[in-house]
Formats: structure tokens, C-alpha cells, sequence
């Protein structure tokens, strides 16, 4: 069972599986484009891909984390030949689950949506202990670290590892998921 075709209406909105997140160029200079919403996201994989690897170098070891890293690039590698396999320059599904669901079938577009799910509240956690540790501070196994509020303003209670991860994610991160559509 295929996937319908989506729709390019844009009064549509509907918000469906083969609707994209962005258009397909910004026109006026205002908006989302493609090519910027690629550079976010390799940023965003950067950023958590530098601060990672040394905690798992820390963890696995030397040898087990390269055994890791180098398994990573093969299955990044796999999945882009996969995309485009099924993808063509001109046409093809607008979406990741478009894609999968011309593939698979709609139960495949729903297991990409659950892992998607996953690596996202996977990688949000990631970032949330993150701030914790920059903005309040970190204690254990020897290391210490009072953060850049604690440093500023002293031990108060506001300046508390969980105060500041929910205010970070109820004024900062909240607004930006409620958002629709990742353009507007």
C-alpha cells in the first residue's frame, strides 16, 4: 500500500504525512528555504556529534568508540543511498515519510515517525542536561562545576539545576513547538 501523492496547495495545511515542512525556495528573502533549513540541521548534528564524542571515548574506549563512529557513517552512508534510490531529481515524495511510505507502505512511514520521535526527545534531553550543567553547575565523580548563574549571582534558589532546565524549556523551548510549520 502506497502513500497518496501530496498535495502543492498550500491552502491545504493539513499538516499531513506528504506535505513538507518547508517550501520549496523563500522567494522574497523572508521564510524558511531548503538550502537554510540544511544548514540548521547539519549545525545542529555538529554541535551534538563534537560534544559527544568525547564522553563516548570516555565511556567505550578508544577502539570501541571508532568502531562506533565508523558504524554511524555506514548506516548515514546506507540511508542516503536509500533516499536516493527512491527519490528522483525532479519528482518523488516531498518528505522523509513520503519517502519511507513509497517504499514500505504506510506502516513504514509510521515506524520513521516513531524513531523520529525518539531521536528528537532523545536529543532534547541531550541539550537540557547540557544547559543544566553550563547554566547551574554539575557535581560528581570528582568533577565540579558551579555554572555561570551559581558564579554570577551565588547559591540561590532560582539559580537550581531544575528550576533552570524548566524555565529553559517552558519560555524558550516550548513557544518554538508549538509551532505548526518550521517557516513561520
Amino acid at each position: 500500500m502506497t502513500l497518496p501523492a501530496a498535495s502543492t496547495d498550500k491552502s491545504a495545511g493539513a499538516g499531513g504525512v506528504g506535505e513538507p515542512l518547508l517550501p520549496e525556495s523563500s522567494g522574497g528573502g523572508h521564510g524558511a528555504s531548503v538550502l537554510g533549513a540544511v544548514f540548521n540541521v547539519s549545525t545542529s548534528i555538529i554541535g551534538a556529534g563534537i560534544m559527544s564524542i568525547p564522553a563516548a571515548m570516555r565511556v567505550l574506549g578508544v577502539v570501541p568508540a571508532l568502531l562506533l563512529i565508523f558504524a554511524v557513517a555506514a548506516l548515514s552512508d546506507s540511508s542516503v543511498e536509500f533516499m536516493l534510490r527512491y527519490t528522483g531529481w525532479d519528482s518523488g515524495p516531498p518528505s522523509y515519510a513520503g519517502i519511507m511510505g513509497d517504499a514500505f507502505g504506510r506502516a513504514g512511514a509510521k515506524v520513521l515517525n516513531v524513531c523520529i520521535a525518539f531521536t528528537t526527545t532523545g536529543t532534547l534531553v541531550v541539550y537540557l542536561i547540557i544547559i543544566g550543567d553550563v547554566m547551574s553547575g554539575s557535581v560528581g565523580a570528582g568533577d565540579e562545576h558551579a555554572g555561570v548563574l551559581r558564579e554570577l549571582f551565588g547559591p540561590q534558589w532560582w539559580t537550581a539545576r531544575e528550576l533552570v532546565i524548566l524555565a529553559t524549556a517552558v519560555v524558550v523551548l516550548l513557544p518554538l513547538v508549538l509551532r505548526r510549520r518550521v517557516d513561520r
